[in-house]
């Protein structure tokens, strides 16, 4: 009598487990159950017990039927949720709740298509500090922020910083600055696919020692996403802008158009180490000799999820600096850092 009764608990087991199984019938007569994961892309993704998941071409498939409800979106916005049932010819009918039987085109539809992650900001912030006391009395100080927010199609980039030095002359007890350099730049970059976008970006910076009192860049191009992933990004633009240099020396002024290429990479070798790279170009129009090259590359290693420590070089080349004074600016940092 036991027996019977576990033999028959097995029977209603495997006749339920049957028929809460979807199925998908193709145009040549086969029929395939399991469960329907999504049809995206004129894709449909059968989770199956014997092959895992299976993905078929929406073209192929007659009709298919699902035990639980499903999410429907049509491409001119409506969507709907309700079981669907079999059709023929390329479409399902769907029990929607609240409105009846739809019929669709599975080719036309997306079914069960994940929510789009929720957009937030991520970047860092930098900062290094240096007092020496004694021989010798300085102050330095840098501070660098940067914040990134990407969609599906777009992506938005801020980047600002701040430099100073100060020095005093122990003999004369005069207090000079070496450095005092300040700037932020603003970037829109919208995906046309999954690896070219346009790019919209404009900068400010000022620089104290150089004579800079302002160097403005606006303009736009085309950007190629090559390498898109967690441990390695890749990408380089170029495109045209407005650049605008006043210089404290009036005679070194420049408003032009000029030709912009942009670098940037970033890879992590481990979950605690990891270098990057970013690297601008301008051609000044104006001039045939201004040229205008920024790069900002460095290392970093991980203290805790958050904190790290940072070594990186800036390096200014500017082939029409201000009068008296030279083309080139290297400077080296070491600070800590903060990710959120």
């Amino acid at each position: 009598m036991k027996s019977q009764i576990v033999t028959a608990c097995v029977i209603v087991a495997l006749a339920t487990a049957r028929a809460s199984a979807d199925t998908v019938k193709l145009k040549n007569g086969d029929t395939l159950t399991g469960k329907v994961v999504s049809v995206l892309g004129g894709k449909v993704v059968l989770k199956t017990d014997a092959a895992g998941d299976v993905t078929l071409d929406a073209a192929q498939v007659e009709s298919l039927a699902t035990d639980e409800a499903i999410h429907v979106a049509l491409p001119g916005g409506a969507s709907f949720s309700g079981k669907a049932t079999m059709a023929s010819g390329g479409n399902i009918t769907v029990a929607a709740e609240g409105i009846g039987e739809q019929t669709v085109a599975l080719t036309a539809a997306e079914i069960n298509k994940p929510a789009a992650p929720e957009r937030k900001w991520t970047g860092s912030v930098v900062g290094a500090a240096t007092l020496t006391r004694g021989n010798t009395y300085t102050n330095q100080l840098s501070l660098d922020a940067n914040a990134v927010n990407r969609g599906n199609i777009d992506r938005i980039t801020f980047d600002a910083w701040y430099r100073a030095s100060r020095q005093k002359d122990q003999s004369t007890d005069v207090t000079s600055t070496s450095e005092r350099r300040v700037g932020a730049s603003l970037k829109y970059d919208y995906f046309m696919g999954e690896k070219a976008y346009w790019y919209a970006q404009m900068s400010a910076e000022k620089n104290a020692i150089s004579e800079l009192d302002l160097r403005f860049v606006a303009g736009g191009g085309l950007g190629w996403q090559f390498i898109e992933t967690d441990p390695t990004n890749l990408s380089a633009e170029a495109g045209v802008s407005w650049f605008s240099e006043n210089y404290s020396n009036a005679t070194a002024t420049v408003d032009s158009t000029a030709v912009r290429a942009a670098l940037h990479f970033d890879h992590k070798f481990d979950d605690v180490h990891s270098m990057f790279n970013d690297t601008e170009l301008f051609k000044v129009f104006e001039d045939p000799r201004d040229y205008l090259v920024k790069t900002k590359g460095g290392f970093r290693q991980k203290f805790t999820a958050s904190f790290f420590a940072q070594e990186w070089v800036e390096f200014y080349w500017d082939t029409t600096p201000a009068n008296g004074k030279g083309r080139r600016d290297t400077t080296y940092y070491v600070g800590i850092g903060w990710t959120f």
